[in-house]
């Protein structure tokens, strides 16, 4: 990593404190996911614990319990919780259960949320949960699936709904029922199934990467999916796969982690045409880029990579034919998760690993290349996976395995 730092990390930098934090369970477990919306007046998070071991890697394949096994660290009563922007309860769906919440999502009218993750230590492993965010959590889809849901997206408008498992679930909402209904399927082939999946604001486009280092894209057409391209992450390894990608909203480009300190940007136009990423881009460092975020214009996209104990953050610039480096950001633990976005300038990261070890947040501005400053940062009591900045710019939100749902103002 020979490229330019901007460290950001100086003793005047003021530790930001959030406007509001709240611990659904008391501290008692982490807080893997967390959504926002564009108006930053409603924040979901979910509750979820798993005993790792020290080589387990935590975007890893999810291990299922032994064959005959009984009592487990990880059973708990579990739920998602709905929060208004200023941090009061509207609502929560709890549930005893096995690991919990691993995903959560909000569509971006603030109308609809889901939830995916571990319910159950016997098969079937896993569920995916829809509510009408608005009134009161009413449930609208809760099915079981055979391994943990990984990811959960939803449709601008909350119309459509995938989930990542075994296999790739694509729903629709059914306004006659009040339900979703499952429309179509997509299952990858593989032992581990899909890690990631995305879909567009209005439905039409579909993302995903498994466990095999496959990534594609898919068009929904009236609630059938049909695959439109498929490329595979360089690698022989297990363990050279995408971990993250992340689709604008409109649909027209991605970008995706991966192996050996790669990542990606696809125009998904070029990407249907050639079968290959646009561009790519080198970190210089050995190992799996976990967290990508791509500017909702699609000009910019970001991976963040590990370096030791510590980490960096690359956001990349496009141009015709090439990605250019605009600036590598230094952070302190190995980063987990970044959300970029563009239209107001700003880039927020969170890092910490092993666990155990105090995380991060961090918030950067990089309105235009060539002009990037730390505005803040602020410390965790534990590593932390997960953040996003609403659409406005308003908040930013948080996930801490610290059991906190934190909020700032930017």
């Amino acid at each position: 990593m020979n490229n330019p730092l901007v460290p950001g990390l100086a003793a005047q930098i003021p530790n930001k404190q959030p406007a509001w934090k709240i611990s659904p369970a008391n501290g008692k477990y982490y807080i893997n996911s967390v959504a926002v919306s564009p108006d930053g007046g409603r924040v979901v998070g979910g509750t979820f614990f798993h005993s790792y071991g020290a080589t387990e890697p935590r975007r890893g394949p999810a291990r299922l319990p032994a064959a005959g096994s009984t009592a487990s660290p990880d059973d708990g009563t579990f739920g998602v919780y709905c929060y208004s922007g200023s941090g009061q309860p509207l609502w929560k769906d709890e549930f005893a259960g096995w690991q919990g919440v691993y995903w959560v999502a909000l569509s971006a009218d603030g109308s609809r949320a889901a939830a995916g993750g571990f319910m159950s230590a016997s098969a079937p492993h896993g569920f995916v949960r829809a509510y009408d965010a608005v009134n009161q959590g009413r449930l609208l889809l809760s099915i079981q699936t055979q391994q943990r849901v990984n990811q959960v997206a939803l449709s601008g408008d909350g119309t459509w709904l995938v989930s990542a498992a075994e296999t790739l679930l694509l729903f629709r909402y059914d306004p006659v029922a009040g339900a979703y209904r499952q429309s179509d399927k997509f299952s990858p082939g593989n032992q581990d199934g899909i890690v990631s999946t995305a879909i567009s604001s209005d439905g039409l486009t579909v993302a995903y990467a498994d466990y095999d280092g496959n990534i594609g894209v898919f068009t929904n057409t009236a609630g059938q999916l049909t695959l439109r391209a498929r490329w595979k992450v360089p690698g022989t390894a297990k363990t050279d796969f995408c971990h993250m990608i992340d689709l604008a909203p409109d649909g027209k480009a991605f970008a995706a982690g991966g192996a050996s300190g790669m990542f990606y940007f696809f125009d998904v136009a070029s990407f249907i045409a050639t079968g290959q990423p646009t561009s790519g881009y080198s970190t210089g460092v050995p190992g799996a880029v976990y967290g990508v975020a791509v500017a909702e214009t699609g000009g910019r996209f970001v991976g963040v990579v590990n370096n030791g104990e510590a980490g960096a953050a690359c956001l990349v610039g496009l141009a015709p034919g090439s990605a250019r480096l605009e600036v590598q950001l230094a952070l302190k633990r190995n980063p987990n998760c970044a959300d970029l976005n563009a239209a107001n300038g700003l880039l927020a990261i969170a890092d910490g690993h092993p666990d155990g070890s105090p995380g991060h947040y961090y918030l950067y501005y990089c309105g235009k290349p060539g002009v990037y400053h730390l505005r803040w940062i602020f410390q965790t009591g534990n590593m932390s996976w997960p953040v996003t900045i609403a659409a406005n710019g308003s908040a930013v939100v948080g996930g801490s395995d610290d059991s906190n749902i934190y909020c700032f103002t930017p």
